[in-house]
């Protein structure tokens, strides 16, 4: 009777530390939905959860299974467009295909944002994520 509560007990020890390493250890990332998708945005600097400027701004989620959203935007000159690397673990790196600003290396959860000052159509894409792209027609 003894050895079977002996078994008992070891294999409840053993399911607990099976459990626990089935657990995410990593922090959890506010996802900003609660806060909303604004943010204070300044050229090429980092997005706080506070909107600012004079002109609109717009957020951008580089999502984990290889998508922006939205793919598409009409925007004014002197409105903003922030970015912000969703993915859980691991970087993206933000390339403006017209050369607009140097490619951005965004960690999990990292943003920027760029103001855009000139009309013209603007295509951005992530650095060996070819699906993963946006089109931004300023007015």
């Amino acid at each position: 009777m003894e050895n079977k509560w002996l078994v008992l007990i070891i294999v409840l020890i053993f399911a607990g530390v099976m459990v626990s390493g089935c657990t995410d250890s990593t922090e959890e990332v506010d996802s900003g939905e609660e806060a909303g998708e604004e943010a204070s945005m300044e050229e090429a600097t980092e997005v706080s959860d506070t909107v600012t400027g004079e002109g609109q701004d717009y957020a951008v989620r580089m999502e984990y299974y290889g998508m922006m959203k939205p793919s598409e935007l009409e925007i004014n000159r002197g409105d903003t467009v922030a970015w912000r690397n969703y993915k859980p673990q691991g970087t993206y790196t933000l390339v403006s295909d017209d050369g607009l600003f140097e490619d951005q290396e965004m960690d999990s959860n990292d943003a920027f944002a760029y103001t855009f000052t000139e009309s013209g159509t603007y295509t951005f894409s992530v650095e060996d994520v070819p699906e993963m792209t946006l089109k931004v027609n300023v007015r």
